[in-house]
């Protein structure tokens, strides 16, 4: 037997090579994720987690969903690009995607969903199923906003107009004519009021005002000319503004300012813009969910943090911090306490090495700080300047959320450096996992528990290792084709945690007698405490999982030994 270095890892969830493993990952969870029942998960605790098959994983077919190896969460693939024709040019699609974190792309009872066809719109309905085109003029620069008053309405801009779209009659009509500009924009950032009557609007780059739909009425307009260029505008829930200057600093026009509804300057609220959308606190309060990575002054213990800023004061509460690696987006829902976040690496770190907390994950944020659960690993690389970014985006009662991802596929099946898809979470039907999670019911049972078993064919054994890494201080381990440990419990759920490392071999895993997969065990460098393999969705009651060394090995590895550390289940 290989000799092992005496390290302490982390416990990780692992790459896993095998393409068994990976279609029974994508291919042999229901599909229906929409049934009321709770199939679906999340992780509360703060370990990394290297996503699976990082660089070879693919996601299942449009219509179908697979669940998060790492986080226990059911994904939904809603669209497939490069298989749908561009109905607006040539050919077929590069990307599609949702068009930002801070308007939400659900209607206002979830029923509908608005996805960017690259350079036009198209509807889907509230399941991810794809409905129609939109007309071509709602494109890419109109902004379209739902409306929160009529779930059929949505508003768009275009050259000086406001106008709306009802998508159940397909009539279009304009709203108010703003023949005073040449243009006018929510700066692609802002939504529809909370109360579904007004708007933030910029009239040719410079003026500011609130628009009020029902009395088509057109608020003072602060003009912006001349004060150093601002990025970004948004309205409150009680219909104030921020506005998001270019310039740092603690003066007038610096960072993100608060004004009321009638443009009349209140207060700085930080010193330096970032992404960032507003919310109401859980006391109802206003609050402005804001990145602090471009503040000088971030305190010592929330860097690179998203703060929690109170509009009434601007007193500031670090909700979460992430290594300077990382960058993030923000998505508010109207209430219920949460904010939601989607983080990713600019750089590109490779799971082998470099990875850290949080990378590149969908992360639901409690208000009062007290809990992040840890929905999803989003699997987008960098791979273009600003598509490839998820831009997470939740609905408005916070019970669905989309997100964009090219999966990688770049890589792994050659498509265009464009590309992106999307992607659905139905959030109310998630709990928490088994895998690693604080608040879940996950029981740990080490290898030397009675419950599990070993037998070999004649002439083999298993081994037991003391390694101080491994889970409870020992493990056990086999090499020869046949040997089996299996483990009887009670659950929904089990997870096999095992070593890997350059001399682990192939093995297979059996659940009930069947074989449900074979995994290449193999990693380098070393990975102690591995969950090499999860099963959820089983009826409740008595289960076996077995597993079963082959003999064999990757070209890569030096041996052929299987691992058995320790098993959760989730009862």
């Amino acid at each position: 037997m290989p000799q092992k270095n005496s390290h302490n890892g982390g416990r990780n969830v692992l790459e896993t090579g095998s393409l068994i493993l990976r279609r029974f990952l994508l291919w042999s969870v229901p599909w229906l994720i929409f049934s009321g029942a709770t199939v679906s998960a999340y992780v509360t605790d703060r370990e990394i987690y290297n996503p699976v098959n990082y660089f070879s994983f693919l996601p299942p077919d449009v219509g179908k969903s697979y669940i998060d190896p790492a986080f226990g969460t059911v994904i939904k693939r809603v669209s497939n690009a490069p298989s749908e024709p561009n109905r607006g040019d040539t050919g077929n699609l590069a990307f599609i995607v949702n068009e930002y974190a801070t308007m939400t792309p659900f209607n206002s009872d979830s029923s509908l969903i608005l996805l960017q066809h690259q350079s036009y719109f198209a509807l889907y309905d509230g399941d991810g199923d794809y409905l129609r085109d939109l007309p071509f003029e709602i494109n890419a620069s109109s902004e379209p906003r739902w409306s929160r008053r009529d779930a059929n309405v949505l508003y768009y801009v275009t050259g000086n107009q406001l106008k709306e779209y009802n998508t159940a009659i397909g009539v279009t009509s304009v709203v108010h004519t703003f023949g005073e500009y040449a243009r006018i924009s929510g700066k692609g950032e802002s939504d529809i009021s909370v109360d579904g009557d007004h708007f933030v609007l910029v009239g040719d780059d410079r003026d500011i005002f609130v628009y009020e739909i029902s009395a088509d009425t057109k608020g003072p307009v602060f003009d912006a000319a001349g004060l150093g260029g601002f990025d970004q505008v948004q309205i409150t829930p009680d219909n104030r503004v921020l506005v998001g200057w270019y310039a740092i600093g603690t003066g007038r026009y610096q960072g993100v300012e608060l004004y009321d509804r009638n443009m009349n300057f209140l207060r700085q609220v930080t010193p330096a813009i970032g992404h960032m959308d507003v919310a109401r606190d859980i006391d109802g309060e206003e609050v402005l969910i804001w990145i602090n990575a471009a503040d000088a002054n971030a305190p010592a213990n929330c860097q690179n943090g998203v703060m929690k800023v109170r509009l009434s004061d601007t007193q500031q509460f670090c909700l979460i911090s992430f290594d300077w690696s990382l960058a993030v987006h923000i998505s508010a829902p109207d209430n219920g306490g949460w904010v939601f976040v989607g983080t990713y690496a600019p750089r590109d770190p490779s799971p082998l090495g470099g990875w850290t907390k949080y990378t590149n994950e969908i992360l639901q944020v409690k208000l009062d700080g007290s809990e992040v659960r840890r929905l999803a690993a989003h699997r987008s690389r960098p791979f273009n300047s600003y598509w490839w970014t998820p831009r997470a985006s939740v609905s408005r009662d916070a019970s669905r959320l989309i997100f964009s991802s090219n999966y990688g596929l770049q890589t792994i099946l050659g498509y265009s450096s464009s590309y992106s898809d999307v992607y659905l979470i139905d959030i109310q039907s998630i709990a928490p996992s088994s895998a690693g999670s604080e608040t879940s019911a996950a029981a740990r049972s080490e290898q030397d528990n009675p419950a599990v078993s070993y037998s070999c064919p004649s002439g083999s054994a298993w081994h037991t290792s003391t390694y101080s890494g491994h889970s409870g201080g020992s493990a056990a381990l086999a090499m020869n084709s046949g040997c089996q440990a299996t483990f009887s419990f009670t659950g929904t759920a089990v997870s096999w945690i095992g070593y890997r490392d350059e001399w682990s071999g192939i093995a297979r895993v059996y659940i009930d007698g069947a074989l449900r997969a074979e995994i290449d065990t193999y990693s380098s460098p070393y990975q102690p405490q591995a969950v090499i393999y999860t099963v959820s969705g089983l009826s409740s009651g008595p289960h076996t999982v077995a597993i079963e060394a082959t003999g064999s090995r990757s070209p890569a590895s030096g041996g052929s030994w299987v691992w058995v550390d320790a098993f959760e289940i989730l009862q």
